[in-house]
């Protein structure tokens, strides 16, 4: 699962490139071409820290009373909840297998 964080607030990237990302993965998952680990990695990593930017801007807009939805806030940070708890299971999954393979004898 792949999770497009909304990145109008912050500013970093557009939409569009969020959007394309997500096009491309969707596409390699179909194909079944899962692309590099390392790209896949570091996409999971650049969706974590945009989606912690963007629950910061949110938590920080609220703080100083520029945010009247508290909705749009909450949604954001279960995105990241979500986008972080991916991550860490990718980790556990991949020290898991890094551990099998060190086991195994040759």
């Amino acid at each position: 699962m792949f999770i497009v964080p909304m990145n109008s607030i912050i500013g970093t990237t557009g939409i569009s490139s969020v959007a394309g990302n997500a096009a491309n993965a969707a596409t390699a998952a179909e194909t079944g071409v899962a692309g590099d680990f390392k790209n896949v990695l570091q996409d999971v990593i650049n969706n974590v820290e945009e989606t912690e930017a963007a629950t910061k801007v949110d938590a920080y807009n609220l703080s100083i009373g520029n945010m009247d939805d508290m909705h749009t806030m909450m949604i954001n940070t279960a995105k990241a909840d979500v986008a972080l708890q991916t991550m860490v299971q990718l980790r556990n999954k991949v020290l898991e297998a890094y551990q099998t393979v060190m086991n195994t004898g040759l």
